[in-house]
């Protein structure tokens, strides 16, 4: 079975087939940014930034997208909400405020929310901003938000299943962890503390047994 990063090298190497240049380099960003990062996958995501970059530059004027473009995507179906935010995130968001203020407010696509959010906050930007998601309402200040990738609970508890589940099954730790930033982004304005961490890993490898349907998946928990 393909571990994690096989799985999402493959998925950068396609979207650059398909000259989806943006979508790959919004992957690479968000792996180089982990924590953690296997030795052998490093320099291979450091080798498709650079090759994204002269990508970039070369079709630049090819790929512009006016803002308006990218904030009427936002107004979409799913799909084109998540491709929008994923563009976004590498602009300068100081220059549409009232819009993503507008767009967080009103029940986003809770993964395209979660990407503006993490580029709200690795912009410092000091701005209220209220997420309103599933009819609950999130204030928040935009530079009080810490990014998935510095949050102590992430952090923590990626190291738990790590000594968990690596040695003992690689696959099962990555799926564990796959499921691990995909919850910590979909907590997002809110973040893990580390006291939490052990609770969360814990959920993380029921879930991966559930998935798995194998409970003897749990006995790895030390």
């Amino acid at each position: 079975m393909p571990g994690y990063y096989d799985e999402i090298l493959d998925e950068i190497k396609n979207l650059i087939d398909e000259e989806k240049y943006e979508d790959a380099m919004a992957i690479v960003k968000r792996e180089l940014d982990m924590p953690y990062i296997p030795p052998d996958t490093e320099p291979e995501l450091r080798k498709l930034k650079r090759d994204l970059v002269y990508d970039l530059g070369e079709k630049e004027d090819d790929r512009e997208e006016s803002l308006n473009s990218l904030l009427n995507g936002l107004k979409g179906k799913p799909q084109a909400q998540l491709a929008a935010a994923s563009r976004l995130t590498s602009r300068n968001l100081r220059e549409i405020l009232p819009e993503l203020k507008d767009y967080l407010g009103k029940d986003p696509q809770p993964e395209a929310a979660a990407l503006l959010i993490e580029a709200i906050a690795e912009q410092d930007i000091q701005d209220e901003f209220t997420l309103r998601k599933t009819g609950v309402e999130y204030n928040f200040y935009g530079d009080s938000v810490v990014p998935p990738s510095k949050s102590k609970g992430f952090l923590k508890a990626d190291r738990l299943l790590q000594d968990w589940l690596e040695m003992k099954n690689p696959g099962l730790y990555q799926m564990a962890r796959t499921l691990l930033i995909h919850d910590v982004y979909m907590f997002l304005p809110l973040s893990y503390e580390e006291d939490e961490a052990e609770e969360l890993a814990k959920e993380m490898v029921s879930k991966t047994s559930e998935l798995m349907d194998d409970p003897d998946i749990m006995k790895f928990i030390k």
